[in-house]
């Protein structure tokens, strides 16, 4: 650690003496910087300008990836860890805090669903977003609940140049994958109609390398079936736009079960619904006045079907011990957000002010009662002032009413320090939380497994998760020529995060959820982007993230246990050609943590060796764009699961990350 705050702080010595320079970079090599943004904003404005640092992934990378869904897209980002359950699915970790604490979000709506704390972001189509927009740390002031973490919210497509507009396009993944998509719209006046549809599958596969539990039943890897669907509506009204967004997605994902202990083997197959319902109203309202007002309806629902088999047929019955009617949970999110914003250049004083509502509720067999709901009232504020016209404070504030753990004042400050049009540097402190899940309070579930009955309960006594975050950025730009530009990020994070959510250990059968002790991230990375030419671009970043909780202390550790990552993106283009080449790397450095063993009940200490991913994927566009076809490898270096050991050196498990070397076609026809 000590090696990297050396290496920032050199880097930032190096740059304080070009901070007198007033030249301005060519916009069209620094893309980014410039990239107009909205995630947490007063009003839509590029990210150079914004208070917050902002990451945006383009549509442009989101085509480069060949990306089916979020989970391919996030693999290979610096600070962006992800691990994959084979039900649950896959879950994101920023700057070292995850699954509850992450926040999902399309066009600033939440993603609802959560099992075991996770959002399954292979379940997270991308075919209708245009950008992703990315903030690391604490942005509970403007989003509430579960951005303790930070936010990832996708931004959808909602703009169109010609009066008819579409594509169709089709994927092929030697792992057996396929994917569909299609849309179509129609532009009149200031209005806008929008349809799409996708279809992908997912045949699953085996990563086991152990002959002995290979067979054709035993895939780590789930068969997945997907069905999307998308309607948009948008209506002008001078400055203001009315837009109505409905979306559909259906998955069914098929697990094939082993042979238990007395010899029986039960398959499943996991249904899951989300219908989402959203009316927006965005724009200005007067001069450098904003407003955007947003009401959703939610509704997501997922249960499974439980088939024994036969051992020596393959022959399927459907069990009516465990129907789906015992199993289904249910998830609905109903929300009225508004917020008006102020953002005037040649003013010093801006603001933005908000209301946010949502009614939450769960019902299944397995929640206490049959059904559960939570209410929610947050209001919200912020002021930027800009002094000396380099310097700018942000201070914010949330108020909420929560109907189960009741009030709540929750503040933030942002810092910003424009030396000039080369140098920013950016500060932030956010006291963060995240309030219990419905899950987390009322859950009421058992299990029989042979002759003992386990529980697992909520804790309505909970109290809720608090952060204190601190995150300091400083950006350097520069143009080094005509054609070519330079920009180096280097950052530092500190977390610390109080009351903890987490089920306790297992006594006399049963399970619940407490508070525990205190969990800290602490961290930084540094990113760095070469602009070679118009055609030839390159970007490196290294990060290294510590990790503490309690268990350090057990076991007489470090304070905290550090993670190395290393990233790096290659794009050359040939403009008059329409050919495309990028590369994409991560190395993710070895890691430890803490599990308990389900068997003894034990804590034991977990290492996961480290890894490489690399993909190549190549482009080629045919007249004037109206054909795109493109291809790659995926995991070039053909990694598996990453093997995990235990404290005394021996293998007990196989951390699910990739599922080895693949290659891809993809064809798009644009009309």
């Amino acid at each position: 650690m000590k090696l990297f705050i050396t290496f920032t702080g050199i880097v930032l010595l190096s740059f304080s003496s070009l901070i007198a320079q007033k030249k301005v970079i060519d916009s069209t090599k620094t893309e980014q910087l410039n990239e107009i943004i909205i995630t947490a904003q007063y009003t839509p404005q590029s990210e150079q300008n914004a208070i917050y640092k902002v990451k945006s992934i383009s549509s442009e990378i989101i085509e480069q990836k060949a990306a089916s869904n979020l989970r391919e897209l996030l693999q290979q980002e610096l600070n962006i860890d992800i691990s994959q359950n084979s039900v649950f699915g896959t879950s994101v970790e920023m700057q070292g805090i995850s699954k509850e604490n992450i926040k999902i979000l399309i066009d600033g709506i939440p993603v609802i669903g959560r099992l075991n704390g996770v959002i399954d972001l292979n379940q997270i189509n991308l075919e209708t977003i245009e950008r992703v927009e990315i903030i690391e740390g604490p942005v509970s002031v403007f989003y509430g609940t579960d951005a303790m973490g930070g936010v990832i919210n996708l931004i959808t497509k909602k703009n169109q140049e010609n009066t008819v507009d579409g594509s169709i396009s089709a994927l092929y993944e030697s792992i057996d994958a396929t994917n569909f998509n299609g849309n179509l719209g129609y532009k009149f006046d200031d209005n806008l109609i929008k349809v799409s549809g996708g279809y992908y599958h997912f045949n699953g596969l085996s990563t086991n390398e152990n002959p002995e539990i290979e067979n054709p039943r035993n895939l780590n890897w789930e068969e997945r079936q997907q069905y999307f669907g998308d309607f948009t509506f948008i209506v002008g009204f001078g400055d203001l736009k009315l837009r109505y967004n409905a979306n559909l997605n259906n998955e069914k994902l098929i697990s094939l079960g082993d042979p238990d202990r007395f010899g029986e083997i039960f398959d499943k197959d996991y249904f899951t619904r989300r219908i989402n319902n959203n009316l927006n109203l965005q724009g200005e309202i007067s001069e450098n006045k904003f407003i955007d007002i947003t009401a959703s309806f939610l509704d997501y629902q997922r249960h499974h079907d439980t088939y024994i088999v036969d051992p020596e047929t393959f022959e399927k019955t459907l069990s009516e011990i465990d129907a789906k009617d015992n199993n289904r949970v249910v998830y609905r999110y109903g929300g009225l957000r508004a917020q008006l914003g102020k953002n005037d250049a040649e003013d010093q004083l801006n603001y933005a002010i908000g209301f946010d509502y949502n009614n939450e509720s769960t019902k299944g067999e397995r929640i206490l009662d049959g059904k559960q709901i939570i209410e929610t009232i947050a209001l919200f504020g912020s002021l930027n002032y800009n002094f000396l016209e380099k310097f700018e404070v942000q201070p914010s504030a949330r108020y909420t009413y929560n109907s189960s753990y009741g009030s709540l004042f929750s503040p933030a400050i942002n810092l910003k320090a424009n030396f000039n049009n080369n140098n920013v540097l950016r500060f932030s402190y956010a006291n963060g939380f995240r309030a219990p899940s419905l899950k987390e309070l009322y859950l009421d579930f058992q299990i029989s497994a042979g002759p003992l009955t386990f529980f697992i309960t909520g804790n309505e006594n909970l109290e809720i998760e608090e952060s204190q975050s601190f995150n300091l950025y400083y950006t350097f730009k520069k143009e080094l020529k005509k054609e070519s530009s330079l920009i180096i990020e280097p950052s530092l994070f500190y977390n610390d995060i109080n009351n903890l959510i987490a089920l306790s250990e297992l006594v006399d059968n049963k399970r619940h959820y407490i508070n525990i002790d205190e969990f800290k991230s602490l961290g930084g990375k540094i990113n760095t982007t070469y602009q070679i030419n118009y055609s030839f671009s390159v970007q490196a970043g290294f990060s290294l993230i510590g990790r503490s909780n309690k268990f350090n202390e057990i076991f007489d550790t470090d304070e905290f246990l550090y993670t190395p990552e290393v990233t790096s993106t290659i794009n050359y283009s040939v403009k008059k050609l329409g050919l495309n080449a990028s590369a994409f790397y991560k190395y993710s450095g070895e890691r430890s943590g803490f599990f308990i063993d389900e068997e003894t009940n034990e804590l034991n200490k977990t290492t996961r060796e480290s890894f490489s991913n690399l993909d190549f994927t190549l482009t080629k566009l045919f007249f004037k764009k109206t054909i795109i076809l493109s291809g790659g490898i995926k995991n070039i270096f053909d990694v598996n699961d990453i093997e995990t050991t235990n404290e005394i050196g021996a293998a007990h498990s196989r951390d699910m990350q990739l599922w080895g070397r693949s290659f891809f076609v993809k064809t798009t026809y644009n009309f």
